[in-house]
């Protein structure tokens, strides 16, 4: 009885941020005069922005958490749709397999920098700064520099209807709890996270994690733009290390996501933080809020965050203390 209270108090405290934030921008709105937040188009649009950016935070996290900013991500999803979705196009491949294509380049991608971060013995930022410019300069070489167009391909595009979007994300959640929950790869994770050294020490294989850490953001990345190509119809090459920007929007998610692994699974966790910056999102565009406030907010936010877990374990330890006193006083008074 009691662990089914516990299971019912994580799930609860869980989605109650995504509640929360939901409801709270309803009623802005409404209040504001402005109808239609969370309804009709706009709900669809809220729904691909939380699986878009749920995608690229969850690619980030598995590396992020472990200490290794990667910053190649972005160029990852550029040459894993540009090269899968031209492939797709002159090979007359159906939706499937395009997801399939992509995906496999996206991962054989997360191999690649997966290989040159324990080969080179580089600092992860500086590695994958360099396996970034490789990646943008090869999708520039596909299709003579003009990226992948699928306009007119509608049989292609169908990865960002609800149905199949929210069909994919399912799928690929329920890989991801497996890994991290009931394999040997998500035990080493967890021991990695919680102090490397130490882990290291005791027989974990600390490199070949890496490289299962990058080939799951390859992954992730490919998902995510395979999502950002059937919403566009074309995604266009990028250089100069422009493709880092594709991360930007994942760190307020992945942030949410860490915070709530303790009540549920983190992958979880990060697409709710996803959906709450996809409300943050919509609901400052019907209240008229620029782009500027918008990312104002979103690094406060942000900022508030890191700063929660940064101090969380000093309120665990005041509540300890404030029961150690409780007890101790009882104890004088019997």
């Amino acid at each position: 009885m009691n662990k089914l209270v516990r299971i019912l108090k994580n799930s609860l405290i869980t989605v109650a941020p995504a509640i929360i934030v939901y409801l709270l921008f309803m009623l802005a709105t409404t209040l504001f005069g402005e109808a239609g937040f969370g309804v009709g188009g706009d709900l669809k649009t809220i729904l691909y922005n939380t699986l878009y950016s749920g995608f690229i935070a969850l690619a980030l996290s598995y590396n992020l958490t472990s200490g290794r900013f990667d910053f190649s991500v972005g160029s990852v999803l550029l040459l894993s749709v540009i090269g899968g979705g031209n492939l797709a196009k002159e090979l007359g491949m159906g939706p499937v397999m395009m997801l399939l294509t992509c995906l496999a380049i996206g991962m054989s991608c997360g191999l690649v920098s997966g290989i040159v971060y324990i080969t080179l013995k580089l600092p992860p930022m500086v590695s994958s700064l360099g396996v970034a410019m490789v990646f943008e300069a090869i999708g520039f070489t596909i299709n003579k520099g003009k990226g992948v167009r699928l306009m007119t391909e509608f049989d292609l595009l169908i990865w960002s209807e609800p149905v199949y979007s929210i069909l994919l994300t399912a799928v690929v959640l329920i890989i991801l709890i497996y890994l991290l929950n009931f394999t040997k790869f998500g035990y080493n994770c967890r021991s990695l996270q919680t102090g490397q050294k130490n882990a290291v020490e005791v027989g974990v294989n600390e490199k070949s994690n890496s490289v299962i850490c990058y080939i799951i953001a390859g992954a992730m990345m490919a998902c995510a733009g395979v999502l950002f190509l059937c919403k566009n119809g074309m995604v266009a090459p990028k250089a100069g290390l422009s493709s880092s920007s594709y991360m930007m929007s994942a760190f307020l998610p992945m942030f949410i996501g860490q915070a709530l692994a303790r009540y549920s699974d983190r992958n979880i966790g990060t697409m709710i933080g996803a959906f709450c910056q996809a409300c943050l999102t919509s609901g400052l565009v019907k209240l008229g809020c620029g782009s500027s406030l918008k990312t104002v907010l979103d690094g406060v936010v942000v900022l508030l965050f890191l700063v929660y877990t940064s101090n969380s374990y000093k309120f665990a330890l005041r509540h300890a203390w404030k029961e150690k006193k409780e007890k101790a006083l009882s104890l004088i008074k019997n």
